[in-house]
């Protein structure tokens, strides 16, 4: 029974994090010769695209802790070592660390490719790593939730349902802090460059 609740919880977390990470998918709206694509024909490449990210997700999230054990066997570092078996015990933290290392590096390449600035980066870094964390609690009330309501069947559906909303709320929650940090740091900078400015009209009017 454990092993189920895993793979179900490792999967609504999978699911989740596809869900929440929706909103930064690049699509093509025009073909290569300028002419706009239908709307039947947008529909259907996001879909596809959906159904295909989701599932490589859901991919990861059942193989993670494999992989996370084999490195335990391999690596030569003890610190490493028993980091990566105490990870590979957890599928749900597996799932959740693959995850978002594939999200990071993703946003990395398009941050160096110019695609996206430094602050969306750190924007998609933050909401991505709140919204993991939001979609494992949802998936594990929703998990009890469901239980409550029907045995097995509802556990899972509730543990879907709640991976997924938990995911695009933490996603959201994430992403708004980042842009409230960064906010109030330039806000500083803006403060800090008028009192400079104050003090030297002070001067000036002082002579």
């Amino acid at each position: 029974m454990s092993l189920v609740r895993d793979v179900v919880m490792s999967a609504s977390v999978a699911l989740g994090n596809a869900a929440s990470r929706e909103r930064d998918r690049d699509m093509e709206t025009v073909h290569d010769d300028g002419r706009p694509k239908a709307l039947g024909e947008r529909a259907r490449q996001r879909w596809n695209a959906m159904v295909g990210e989701g599932f490589g997700k859901l991919v990861v999230s059942q193989t993670a802790h494999l992989g996370a054990k084999e490195l335990a066997k391999r690596l030569s570092n003890e610190t490493a070592k028993r980091v990566f078996r105490e990870i590979g015990k957890r599928p749900i933290v597996a799932a959740s660390a693959a995850l978002l290392a594939f999200d990071v590096a993703r946003d990395g390449v398009r941050l160096a490719r110019g695609t996206i600035d430094g602050r969306e980066f750190a924007e998609r870094v933050g909401g991505n790593g709140v919204g993991l964390v939001g979609a494992a609690g949802g998936a594990w009330v929703g998990s009890m939730v469901g239980t409550l309501a029907m045995p097995v069947v509802g556990s899972m559906v509730g543990s879907v349902i709640g991976g997924v909303i938990g995911g695009i709320g933490g996603d959201t929650y994430g992403r708004a802090k980042v842009r409230n940090v960064m906010g109030n740091d330039i806000d500083d900078q803006d403060d800090d460059q008028d009192d400079d400015q104050d003090i030297d009209q002070d001067d000036v009017d002082d002579e």
